[in-house]
């Protein structure tokens, strides 16, 4: 799996996907796609912002479990305990902090209704 930015060329001709409609519509269209797999799904605009939230909260718990699991496995015999104990605190952390900052309300100073 990986990510690319590039910036776009003003110049270059505009390249349109064959199998994606650009028309509108009152549907958000989000998009997964790695080498092994491709999922597509199509939410009501107001919804979004619960998908992308439930997508992260799944990573966050995956990330919460692999993490650690994989740090001990990766960790050598000769790694002092406490500089695994903190790294994997370290893992949890940032962690933690995304899920917060995923969760905060839309509106600051506001409730969510």
């Amino acid at each position: 799996m990986g990510a690319e930015i590039e910036r776009a060329d003003p110049s270059a001709p505009h390249e349109v996907e064959p199998d994606r409609d650009d028309s509108p519509s009152r549907f958000a269209h989000v998009r997964i796609e790695t080498s092994e797999v491709k999922a597509e799904m199509a939410v009501p605009s107001s919804q979004t912002r619960r998908l992308l939230t439930t997508v992260l909260d799944v990573l966050v718990v995956l990330g919460a479990v692999l993490g650690p699991a994989l740090t001990l496995k990766a960790a050598s015999a000769a790694l002092p305990t406490w500089a695994t104990a903190g790294t994997i605190a370290g893992q949890l952390a940032l962690l933690t902090v995304v899920a917060v900052i995923a969760h905060r309300p839309e509106h600051p100073g506001r409730l969510p209704s």
